[in-house]
């Protein structure tokens, strides 16, 4: 039984008879429809991808750097895919079947799926965000590997876990997580990113720690959080808070001992039946990949002027009857989910106004930056052609928010309700 790290949440389990490779991308060539590139460069060709061949792909969520359609497009639309069962919407069933593939399988939330020769995979959602995310449980060639990817720390879960599967061989559990804080905020100083960034990484260590400590597996892999963003993005990455799987380790180790870490970089191998690594493990640091930053971050983004998706200011217009049938939408979610709030939010797309809007009510107006009255709110800056797609479906605010995005809010305090329902303000 190999495990083949690649980057990112990327791997490949393979036993005697089934082998699956979960969360297949790769930014070929330094290019990126998503905005999203993989940290570090992940130097994988196309035929390679190719010749990989797996049994099965695990797809666990559909942030793009976890479902990325051109890396997808690579395998036959008869590949048998294999996703999480969810309590409401399945957005990762339905997308992967737009793609075209013929052979989704969703989980059975007891019985799970079969693989080949008796293997075997449980699937769920995440127990925080269950709408979202997802992590898988293989059992193959008799070993008990665990697939958390992009999961946060959810101790109820993984007591679950532990009851239903004792204890794990391997454990492949994220050490860090992306997302636009504190990087992309304008309401932090440089030194306030720095300092937030620090915090951030150490609370990220501290959800591993805590998965290492709940499931006490026999070894355990840290990993994600490897991707970076396109344009200035790219050379922001030392405030993006991720940290690094060496120092995560080291964080680990120094509170739990009976677990052993795995060690490996990218397309590294791990055989478990030797419990070794059959390849070096090469730290990777934010110096060691500046001239692949400088290049990305000089690469037109998808909304730029001369991109595909970019709409010139003479042909905007006023979008608030848009939003307003948006905001009815996001509505009728906040009252599925049991929002009661009345958090003022705004919308920057480069007008001469902003947008804003209430979850306590269905208005939307126009209101120029300086003359807002709110005492606490968040500013969503995006471009305009951004906000048109996220309106008509085509891009969804969860995968989006982080790499063509900029926020500001006040006081500095985490609306989770807010950020969860603005993938619902949608026609």
């Amino acid at each position: 039984m190999q495990l083949t790290y690649f980057g990112n949440a990327m791997m490949l389990l393979k036993g005697k008879h089934s082998s699956v490779l979960c969360d297949p991308w790769v930014s070929f060539d330094r290019t990126s429809k998503s905005g999203l590139f993989t940290f570090p460069e992940l130097k994988l060709t196309r035929d390679d991808v190719r010749a990989l061949k797996p049994n099965f792909l695990y797809i666990t969520h559909t942030h793009e750097d976890h479902f990325d359609p051109a890396t997808l497009a690579l395998f036959p639309k008869n590949q048998p895919i294999l996703v999480s069962w969810y309590p409401d919407n399945n957005f990762t069933e339905r997308n992967v079947k737009a793609l075209g593939f013929t052979d989704v399988r969703v989980a059975d939330p007891e019985k799970g799926l079969p693989l080949n020769n008796g293997d075997h995979v449980w699937i769920e959602p995440n127990g925080i965000y269950e709408d979202v995310d997802s992590l898988a449980s293989f059992q193959i060639d008799g070993w008990k590997i665990l697939n958390a990817n992009d999961n946060p720390y959810d101790e109820n879960q993984c007591l679950n876990l532990k009851k239903r599967f004792g204890r794990f061989d391997l454990a492949c559990v994220p050490f860090s997580f992306q997302g636009p804080y504190p990087a992309f905020y304008e309401n932090l100083s440089p030194d306030e990113r720095a300092q937030e960034a620090r915090k951030k990484g150490l609370r990220n260590y501290d959800q591993l720690a805590s998965y290492i400590k709940t499931l006490d597996p026999k070894l355990f892999l840290p990993f994600a959080a490897g991707a970076v963003y396109g344009g200035k993005k790219a050379l922001m990455f030392p405030v993006y808070g991720v940290g690094t799987a060496h120092e995560a380790i080291e964080y680990v180790m120094q509170r739990h001992t009976t677990s052993e870490p795995v060690m490996i970089s990218g397309c590294g191998i791990y055989d478990l039946a030797a419990k070794k690594a059959l390849t070096p493990f090469e730290p990777v640091l934010y110096d060691d990949q500046i001239e692949y930053l400088r290049d990305i971050a000089g690469r037109p983004g998808p909304f730029d002027r001369g991109s595909l998706f970019h709409i010139e200011a003479s042909e905007r217009i006023d979008l608030t009857p848009l939003l307003a049938r948006a905001r009815e939408r996001q509505k009728m979610w906040q009252d599925r989910k049991e929002v009661k709030s009345d958090s003022v939010f705004f919308i920057d797309c480069g007008q001469e106004w902003l947008y804003r809007l209430c979850l306590g009510d269905l208005t939307v107006v126009r209101v120029k930056e300086a003359e807002i009255a709110d005492a606490v709110y968040e500013i969503f800056r995006m471009p305009y052609s951004l906000l048109v797609g996220m309106l008509t479906r085509h891009y969804n605010y969860s995968n989006v928010k982080t790499q063509h995005m900029m926020f500001f809010r006040k006081p500095n305090i985490f609306n989770r309700d807010l950020h969860i329902l603005m993938s619902f303000l949608q026609l």
